[in-house]
C-alpha cells in the first residue's frame, strides 16, 4: 500500500463559505480519483501546525500513482489554500487492538535532524512504538518513513494512530507518563536527546471508518 498525506492550511482572509466550498470541491475530486480508501475531513481544535483539511489517501502501489497525486495536489491549490504539508510512504501494516472503538485519526509528521546516526534513529522509533502498551485510548497506530515530502519541512516520519475519542487525545495521551517521560525527551530542545528540531504537524480529526489497517 502506498499513502498520500496532504494538511491544508487556508489562508486567513478564506471565510466560513470558502472553506466549506473549497471542502465539497475535494471530496468530490478525490472521490473520482478512484483510490480504494480515502478521507477528506475538516480538523479538530487543538491542532498543533495542523491545518485545517487533512487529506489521506490509500493507493494500491507507488506505480501508477503519480498521476493521482497529481490530480490531487493540482486540486489542492488554489486562492482559499495558503499552505499545504504533505508525506507519501510506502505504508507498512498496521497494528490495532481488536474491537476498540476508534472515532478519531491522527498523524503525526516530524523531521528527525540530517546527521542523526541511525542506530539513534532506531531507538526513537522504537520508543514511539512502545505508547500504545501503554496509552489505552489509542485503538490503532502505524510508523513509516517518509518517502517524498511536500512543504516547507523535509519530514522524515509519519505517526499514525486512532483514537478512542478526541478528549483522550488531547487528555490521556499527551499528558501520560510514558509520552513526557519517555518520548518527549527526543522532542524537548532543552535534551541532549533532542533529534526532531522543526516544528512538528500534529493534525487530527474524526473519522466514521478505521484508516489503519
Amino acid at each position: 500500500m502506498y499513502n498520500v498525506t496532504r494538511v491544508v492550511h487556508f489562508e486567513d482572509s478564506a471565510n466560513a463559505s470558502d472553506r466549506a466550498e473549497y471542502l465539497e470541491k475535494i471530496r468530490h475530486t478525490v472521490k473520482g480519483l478512484g483510490a480504494p480508501r480515502h478521507l477528506v475531513a475538516p480538523t479538530l481544535p487543538g491542532v498543533i501546525n495542523g491545518g485545517e483539511l487533512l487529506v489521506h489517501l490509500q493507493l494500491p502501489a507507488a506505480d501508477g500513482a503519480t498521476d493521482v497525486i497529481g490530480a490531487l495536489d493540482r486540486a489542492l491549490e488554489g486562492p482559499a489554500t495558503a499552505r499545504i504539508d504533505g508525506v507519501q510512504y510506502p505504508a507498512s501494516p498496521g497494528q490495532s487492538r481488536p474491537d476498540a472503538p476508534r472515532s478519531v485519526y491522527r498523524a503525526l509528521l516530524l523531521r528527525i535532524a540530517p546527521g542523526t546516526p541511525t542506530a539513534t534513529v532506531e531507538r526513537f522509533e522504537r520508543d514511539l512504538l512502545t505508547m500504545p502498551r501503554y496509552i489505552s485510548s489509542i485503538g490503532a497506530w502505524r510508523l513509516d518513513r517518509v518517502e517524498k515530502s511536500v512543504g516547507p519541512t523535509a519530514w522524515t516520519h509519519v505517526w499514525e494512530q486512532e483514537f478512542t475519542d478526541h478528549a483522550s487525545l488531547i487528555g490521556q495521551y499527551l499528558d501520560h507518563p510514558v509520552h513526557w517521560g519517555v518520548v518527549d525527551r527526543w522532542f524537548d530542545p532543552e535534551c541532549p536527546e533532542a533529534v526532531v528540531r522543526d516544528r512538528v504537524c500534529h493534525t487530527f480529526c474524526l473519522i466514521d471508518d478505521t484508516v489503519i489497517r
